[in-house]
């Protein structure tokens, strides 16, 4: 078998690759530098919300390409174009439904956010359900959600560093996990969205590069097509088996993928903070609607590059000659080939795909600060000290997401591990939201059993799934030859002798349970068992609105009458 293939960077690499690093971390040095020569920022409260909102005075255009680049990270840059090579296409009807998700939280979710005027998004389920319990319980949830997920995409660019220079994955996880949390923590949202606003520059002209060089290499787009068809990925987006227990079907990639979107733009922290750090609503929505048709248009190219890596690679599968050793190092391996003899395109290739990465954890840093900062910490000690604590919750929050992310690979693989971990953990928060938002008379003893109950089943699915791995062995073939590995020695990848889609047989049913389904699983299993349980529990004060001039759910409640 060959070895890994290491790639040598030319100095005009480094010189890319290096100079994108330290704009990311000078915009950071920028705005800490200037925070702190303001006047009109003196008091420790104002200080805070600068640092954690951006002050409420954010121009919604970078403010939009932050929330477009957020969840778009390198992991699914690099993880995307693995899944459609070994799994088919269902993806792209899986990224389609992002607009839906879009749609519904620009018109019902937006507008009640933004008139509760909170850093936190969880301080509305204090207000709405009148229990600080849920609130806390939700602010859990979150943090330790957002912990593993910065580590799993924390993970994704240091395989693609690794494979592609002589630096080993630790060092590469230490390179990214320090960067971000230096830029975020000294220079606060600001940094974070001027930063990603540059990366955002950065992911389009990289990816534009590759799709351009690499369509002319594999042969065109009759080419693709062809290869597309003949091996199979593209009958799976005709897979309508209603099973839940199955990799992946139709309607986990349109209503569970709904879900998703949702608990990432909809009732997100990372996304709802974005939305509130610009003046007036109407600009929050405006983020919203710009964000649609770019994101799609960038989930799009992810795909094609995926289409583009099956094409490459399909009668000569690197994983059989022993070049890479996991799928999710495709795209390097082919950003490599396509970019050789190129000085500089590996470069811009690789600052790419640590734009992506660094908007996703920059991101999350300063949110679960924000959630910290605001849930636990000021309803007890108040607004002293706010700025230097919310700094210190970022640095923390850094360092332990780079440590997971040490802690990722045995999870299966970077997309499969994150989706997995965001469905089993945000799908029952999606749920709690659209209680609060579209039943007017649950109960919050209801919810709370429902929430509970629901987390112990999809974290219950999550683990059954690690534990077996039911779907370890499920590849879809390729084409390898002699002719097409130029006489390259080569072992076929096993393909077992049932349906890989379906799982193991010999595994439990509850472990092939399809990871994209664990989200609207989850939202099932607080929205309806809740409703049935305010029969048993029924609602006492939570019942009656606030009083507030925008009420809290989308159809109001009555005012309680002293």
């Amino acid at each position: 078998m060959d070895a890994p293939k290491q790639i040598n960077l030319a100095v005009i690499d480094y010189v890319i690759f290096c100079g994108f690093m330290c704009i990311s971390i000078g915009v950071g040095v920028y705005y800490a530098v200037v925070n702190r020569s303001r006047k009109d920022v003196f008091k420790s409260a104002a200080q805070s919300d600068d640092y954690l909102m951006g002050g409420r005075r954010m121009p919604y255009f970078p403010v939009a390409m932050s929330l477009l680049t957020t969840f778009l990270s390198g992991k699914a840059i690099l993880g995307t174009p693995a899944e459609i090579f070994d799994h088919g296409l269902l993806w792209i009807i899986h990224f389609s439904m992002s607009a839906v998700a879009f749609l519904i939280s620009g018109f019902i979710f937006v507008p009640i956010f933004f008139h509760l005027s909170t850093t936190s998004i969880y301080e509305y389920l204090e207000l709405r359900f009148h229990s600080a319990v849920i609130r806390k319980l939700c602010a859990a949830v979150f943090i330790a959600n957002n912990l593993v997920y910065m580590g799993v995409v924390v993970y994704g660019p240091a395989v693609a560093l690794s494979s592609v220079t002589s630096m080993p994955t630790f060092w590469t996880i230490i390179l990214v996990g320090c960067s971000s949390t230096l830029y975020t923590t000294i220079g606060g949202l600001k940094a974070v969205v001027w930063t990603d606003t540059l990366q955002a520059g950065v992911m389009f002209a990289g990816m534009l590069a590759l799709m351009a060089k690499g369509t002319v290499d594999v042969g065109g787009f009759g080419r693709m097509f062809e290869v597309a068809t003949a091996s199979g990925r593209m009958a799976e987006l005709w897979r309508f088996d209603p099973d839940p227990a199955l990799y992946m079907s139709f309607w986990t990639s349109t209503l569970g993928a709904i879900c998703i979107w949702l608990s990432l733009y909809g009732v997100n922290q990372m996304a709802v903070q974005r939305y509130c750090s610009v003046p007036t609503l109407k600009d929050a929505q405006k983020v919203v609607f710009i964000t649609i048709p770019l994101y799609f248009l960038l989930s799009m190219m992810v795909c094609f590059i995926g289409l583009l890596v099956l094409t490459y690679f399909y009668n000569c599968n690197p994983l059989e000659t022993g070049e890479i050793t996991t799928y999710d190092q495709l795209v390097v391996l082919f950003a490599a080939r396509v970019a050789e003899n190129y000085p500089g395109f590996p470069g811009l290739l690789l600052a790419c795909i640590f734009a992506a990465t660094l908007s996703t954890v920059s991101t999350g840093y300063n949110s679960m600060a924000a959630v910290i900062y605001n849930d636990y910490i000021r309803p007890h000690y108040g607004d002293g000290h706010a700025l230097l604590i919310n700094k210190v919750l970022v640095f923390l929050s850094g360092l332990v997401s780079t440590a997971i992310a040490f802690s990722v690979e045995p999870l299966g693989g970077i997309v499969r591990s994150s989706v997995a971990i965001l469905g089993a953990t945000r799908g029952p928060v999606v749920g709690l939201f659209f209680l609060g938002v579209f039943a007017r008379k649950v109960s919050t003893r209801a919810t709370v059993v429902s929430f509970v109950g629901s987390i112990g089943v999809c974290l219950f699915l999550w683990l059954c799934s690690v534990v077996e791995n039911p779907y370890k062995d499920y590849h879809m073939p390729t084409n390898s030859s002699e002719e097409g590995c130029h006489g390259r020695p080569f072992n076929l990848t096993h393909i077992p002798p049932y349906d890989g889609f379906y799982g193991r047989p010999d595994t439990l049913y509850f472990s092939r349970i399809s990871p994209f389904s664990y989200a609207l699983i989850g939202m099932i299993f607080v929205f309806f068992p809740a409703l049935l349980l305010s029969h048993c529990m029924p609602p006492r004060e939570e019942r009656f609105s606030s009083g507030r001039r925008h009420s809290l759910t989308l159809m109001g409640r009555p005012c309680l009458k002293m």
